[in-house]
Formats: structure tokens, sequence, C-alpha cells
């Protein structure tokens, strides 16, 4: 207050001293009147173009502001999404190595149990293998007593001496 109230007595001062020869007639009056009607009707007529600026600026501000936000608010909710997106996938990949490991169990006793199959079918093949193979032996084996026995003319036997001969070379 007392800032401005200096600023008007300072001109005043400065106008009050001046000479003293006699009364001059300064306009400081028409002056300031002019000097008021002039700031008046400036104001006037910049008043509604400086508060249309104004407003456009508060405006855009606002929505530069609104932009922004809903980008922000959008980023927010890309994010919480992406984590949820994470948390999905984390619990999808721990079911899919629980399935694997599960998998590679079931897997393993499927080939274990086949193997197993497949080795006493093996043993079974050789054990029947084995039987054959030694009935054909005795048979050339009786075959070939019977064809020396029957072969040489000095040896006669009787049929239960032949039997007998031929019980002790199977059995």
């Amino acid at each position: 207050m007392k800032k401005y109230l200096f600023l008007f007595i300072i001109p005043a001062l400065v106008l009050a001293s001046g000479e003293h020869d006699g009364v001059k007639d300064y306009d400081v009056l028409w002056r300031s009147i002019n000097f008021i009607l002039f700031f008046g009707i400036l104001f006037y007529l910049l008043k509604g173009p400086v508060k249309a600026a104004y407003q456009g600026r508060i405006d855009g501000i606002a929505s530069r502001l609104e932009a922004n936000q809903k980008i922000l608010k959008e980023s927010a909710a890309r994010k919480e999404q992406a984590k949820k997106d994470l948390q999905d996938a984390k619990v999808q990949g721990a079911a899919l190595i629980e399935t694997a490991k599960k998998e590679i169990v079931f897997a393993a006793e499927k080939i274990k149990n086949a193997t197993e199959q497949e080795i006493s079918n093996l043993q079974k093949s050789f054990d029947e293998q084995k039987d054959f193979e030694a009935r054909k032996i005795k048979k050339e084996v009786v075959s070939e007593i019977l064809d020396d026995v029957f072969a040489s003319d000095d040896i006669k036997f009787g049929q239960d001496k032949l039997v007998k001969i031929v019980e002790k070379k199977v059995g």
C-alpha cells in the first residue's frame, strides 16, 4: 500500500516543484483523465480477446492433462494386465512342468513294462526253442540208433530189447 501511495505522490512532487514565476497552466488533470479513458477503452477492447486467449490456454492445458491422465490410466491397466498374464503364465508353466514330470514317469513305467514283457516273451521263446531243439536232437539220435541197428544184419534184437536200448539212449 505504501508503494502505491509513494508512486502517486512522487509525480505530484515532481510536477509541483516547478518554477514559481507564476501560475503555469499544466494540463495534468486533462492528461490524467485522457490517460484513464485511454486505458479504460484499451481494457474494454482487449478484455474479451485476452480473456478468450487465457481461457483457451487453460482449456488446452486441461485437455493435455486429461489426455496424459488417460494415457497414464491405460498404461496402468496394461501394466496390471501384463502382471496378470505373467502370473497366469507362471501357473501354466508350473502346471506344464508337473504334467511333463508325470508323463516322464508314465512313459518310463510304460517302457519298463514293455521291456519286461519283451524279456518275458524272449525267455519263453528261448525255452520253447530249447525244448524244440532237445526233441529234435532226441529224434535224430533215436533215428540214427535205429538206422544203425536195422542196418547191421548180425545183430537181431527183439522188440523188448530194442525198446530198452532206445530208453537208455534217450534217458
